[in-house]
């Protein structure tokens, strides 16, 4: 049976507020995860074309499209891929339209404090967006282990 199963901690931010992004970068190096950082729809689909990323942290307010339209492109292109909003936006209708999109966390910026680098909430939803990332990959490799060793 296949034991390297790899363990997967890339994370993309995309969000087009370059202090915000500046933030996150200094606040979270100090941690294991493996970081990428767009500021347009477009390019955060280049780096999911060029990277194996296991978790997004987008922002609804991106250029070119917004989040909203770039998390139906993911969930079509990358099914896998766990998915975090990171927004200003609170608008309840918007936000219920969220579980088609299948968000694994909505954060509200307004929740978490600037200063902190947004640190208190982001950590640990990372970390638990990484861990099931990594166990539904996993899960499959497992599958299709046990599926040939049954052939």
């Amino acid at each position: 049976m296949n034991t390297d199963i790899k363990y997967n901690q890339n994370v993309l931010f995309v969000d087009d507020e370059e202090i915000i992004l500046d933030t996150i970068k200094r606040k979270l190096k100090k941690y294991d995860f493996k970081l990428f950082f767009a500021k347009t729809g477009h390019h955060a689909l280049r780096i999911l074309d060029e990277k194996d990323i296991a978790v997004i942290v987008v922002d609804l307010n991106i250029p070119e499209f917004t989040g909203v339209e770039l998390l139906k492109i993911i969930n079509n292109g990358y099914p896998n891929l766990v998915k975090i909003i990171f927004s200003v936006y609170t608008d309840v209708g918007l936000i219920s339209s969220f579980s088609e999109q299948e968000i694994y966390q909505y954060i509200p910026k307004n929740r978490v404090k600037k200063e902190q680098g947004y640190k208190l909430e982001i950590i640990p939803i990372i970390s638990n967006a990484i861990e099931k990332y990594n166990l539904v990959y996993e899960n499959k490799s497992l599958k299709k282990e046990l599926k040939k060793t049954k052939n």
